[in-house]
């Protein structure tokens, strides 16, 4: 009796865990779903190149004044330069100075003759003066805008001979119109003061050394 009944729960034992396998058995496989997050984007931020900077115009040379000494215009003569030599009285050209920068404060002439006419005194010593030409008839000097001109002081013994004597009444000329009759310093400077005494003008070490009056 016994060994039948430890047969019979065995066959049950047996029955129950069949039953089970097949429960596990027919039990459909988990489904795992992985959902993939999309990577951020990454942002780009486009910068425009900086521009080149315009490379910068070369400035111009600056332009010399029209009457630099070495390029003279027309009027002057290269060939007549101031010098030792005196100069053709009724010259239909300006002597040429070269050398001189009238870019510069106005200084004396080059040591020599030259054909001029005084404009004014800066002081009781400084004449100023400018050269002159021949033309139409009567001396004349450079043009308005022209920046030849020249000053220097007179020399304490300056010669000055006058073509109309030192009182201004009389014609003391020579064959060629120039004056002859000796005045002295204050009456050339009494003269170069007015503005109008045309002469043969030399300057020896930056001082007018004689003054030769021409008449015309």
């Amino acid at each position: 009796m016994t060994t039948y009944l430890r047969q019979a729960a065995l066959a049950v034992a047996v029955l129950s865990l069949a039953a089970c396998s097949g429960t596990e058995a027919a039990a459909p496989a988990a489904t795992v779903t992985v959902t993939a997050s999309p990577s951020p984007l990454a942002t780009v931020t486009a910068t425009p190149a900086a521009a080149s900077p315009s490379p910068l115009a070369s400035p111009s040379p600056t332009a010399p004044p029209g009457n630099q000494v070495f390029e003279p215009s027309e009027e002057y003569d290269q060939n007549d330069v101031i010098g030792a030599k005196q100069p053709k009285i009724k010259g239909t050209k300006f002597q040429f100075d070269p050398g001189h920068d009238f870019t510069k404060r106005i200084s004396p002439s080059a040591d020599g003759i030259l054909r001029g006419r005084f404009v004014t005194m800066q002081d009781g010593d400084t004449a100023e003066y400018v050269p002159v030409r021949w033309d139409g008839g009567t001396f004349v000097g450079p043009t308005e805008g022209d920046v030849t001109a020249y000053a220097a002081p007179l020399a304490p013994g300056v010669v000055y001979l006058s073509a109309t004597g030192c009182t201004g009444n009389d014609q003391t000329i020579n064959g060629d119109g120039l004056g002859t009759e000796r005045c002295t310093r204050a009456r050339l400077a009494e003269h170069a003061r007015e503005g109008r005494l045309t002469a043969l003008i030399t300057v020896a070490n930056g001082q007018v050394t004689k003054v030769v009056e021409i008449y015309f």
